[in-house]
Parts: structure tokens; sequence; C-alpha cells
């Protein structure tokens, strides 16, 4: 958890993190939340005139809860997220997906140079998205809008997607799930056995950064296995491009910042068999990790609409 305070400019003044509770999460997130804000706002908290918070989804940014988020809720429970602070503070709240509101402070940053539509991507343990489209961040019915790690990349359906579907793109590229995609190829035989890819498998030693290792050190198993990646991450590339014609994409996350190269010499130039537009230019996240406390809290200050809690 991250918190934050900032001036009418949109500049960070003050910052502190915390670790996420893991129990009991419909009332303990809520409450770690409001003491953490209360912590890092100090004197000033009576001076505070607007909120914005980003979080997982899926959510309903309308009623500011989380809805059935399989990493941190109990299952099939609702997390009400700004309860505890709505109650503290009566002020307006802005409440988004954390992709959304990434994508909103990287468009922030950028539209003084004529940046009018932005997708934002995050690979890590999972894939995650969001879209301004002419200065308009792109929020949906209740606030779950942009949701491209989800597209379908495969429809056989080979694998299955934590939320329950099929084929979709995380299930196949994402940190989490790369080595399960492993696995299961390895299974079915599709693999080669004998290899450093099944020795990490038999050891139960296999992650996403061991594959990513393995593949390096041209395992032949590894190789096969990212051969198929590549492809699966430039179809969920193209796909995202084709659906929202942008001029810039901005690509975050552990996964593809710990692999910057592999993406940029292996991947990107197999997205032009994809794509019937013309490629956006790509980028770094200018806010780093902090890009959706940023668009959280630029949302806020711009009042962004869609994203208010009624």
């Amino acid at each position: 958890m991250r918190v934050g305070v900032f001036d009418r400019e949109g500049r960070l003044l003050r910052f502190k993190s915390g670790r996420t509770p893991q129990t009991n999460t419909s009332e303990s997130v809520p409450m770690a939340l409001l003491e953490l804000a209360r912590e890092v706002a100090g004197q000033d908290w009576s001076s505070i005139w607007r909120c914005g918070v980003a979080s997982i989804g899926p959510l309903d940014s309308k009623r500011g809860v989380i809805l059935k988020a399989p990493n941190i809720a109990e299952k099939g429970r609702e997390i009400p997220l700004l309860a505890y602070l709505r109650e503290e503070l009566d002020i307006d709240y802005y409440f988004l997906n954390d992709c959304n509101a990434a994508a909103y402070g990287e468009w922030w940053s950028r539209k003084g140079d004529g940046v009018r539509n932005l997708i934002y991507i995050t690979i890590s343990s999972g894939i995650g998205g969001g879209v301004v489209d002419n200065g308009h961040l792109i929020l949906g019915k209740i606030g779950n809008g942009a949701e491209i790690g989800h597209i379908v990349i495969d429809a056989s359906g080979y694998m299955d997607c934590g939320c329950g579907g099929r084929g979709h793109w995380e299930a196949y590229c994402s940190g989490a799930n790369i080595p399960r995609l492993a696995e299961r190829l390895l299974k079915d035989g599709r693999l080669e056995r004998e290899t450093g890819l099944e020795k990490a498998y038999v050891e139960k030693s296999l992650d996403a950064k061991m594959c990513f290792e393995l593949y390096y050190a041209r395992d032949r198993a590894a190789v096969k296995l990212f051969e198929l990646l590549k492809d699966f991450y430039a179809a969920g590339f193209a796909g995202v491009i084709n659906a929202f014609d942008a001029e810039v994409l901005v690509i975050g996350g552990a996964i593809y910042l710990g692999h910057e190269a592999f993406f940029q010499l292996e991947v990107f130039p197999r997205i032009d068999k994809f794509l019937l537009l013309d490629k956006p230019r790509i980028a770094k996240p200018v806010h780093g990790d902090l890009a959706p406390l940023y668009g959280a809290a630029l949302c806020a200050l711009d009042g962004v609409e869609g994203a208010r809690v009624r």
C-alpha cells in the first residue's frame, strides 16, 4: 500500500508505503489504508480537500468497493476499501483500477507535449492496462474499462486464467503464469524432457525468473517455450494497439522492466505481423512503480467524473 500527499499542482510532497494485510481483508485493508493515510497526512489531515485511490480490480468505482479480488479477498467477499476514510473525511473521493490510474498519470505528464492518446500496460505478476483517448480516461460503466490482460490471444483456451476465463493474454504471459504454461507444456509432451526447464519443474523451483534465465542460457525446452511466448506477447500488444490507436504505448511492470532488451529485440519486431495500424512510440513510465499513485491523485485533482464515488 502506498499513500502520498500532493499539492494542487500535482507535486508529491510526502510519501510512505506499508504492507497490505492478508487476513480478514474486508475490514483490515480499509483500516490499514486509513491509518497509513493519517500517518502521512499528519497535521495536514484536516486540510485535505480531495482523495484519489487506485486499487486492484475488478472494482465498483461508484461504491468504492473491490469486487471479489482473489489475490487478497476472502472468496466471494467484497472489500469496502474507502469505508473508513469516508467516515473520517467528508470530501470527494475518486476510485480507479490501478492501471487506469497509471494511464492517466502517464498521460498527464505528457499532455504538455501534445500527447492526446496513450495506452499503459503493466506486465508483472499479472497483466493490466489503461487507456486515455483524446484526453479522456476510458473507465467503463463501473470502472473496469480497458481490462486488456483479459483479451483472448488463444481461442483454443489451452490455458485457464485466474479470473475463470480461458485463453486470456494474462494466462500465458504474466509472471505468475509463465511457469504454469511451461508446466502444462511439459506434462503434455510439447517441450523436451531432460532439460534444465524440466529439472526446475521437478525440483519445484520453476518461476518466471528461472524461465527467463534458462532461455538466456539457451536451454532447449526454454527456447521452445519462449518462441511461443514471443508471439503471444506480440499478439497481445498488437490487439491493444489495433483497438485504441494511440500515439504512445507506455509499458511497465517487473517482467517488462527486468527484461527490456528481450522485449525490444525479440518481441517488438514481431508486433508488425499482427498490426493493422501504425505502431506507436513505446516508452517507460515517467513515474515508475508510483504511476498508479500519481494517477489517482491527478484524477482527483482534475475531478475525473467517471471515477467519482457516489
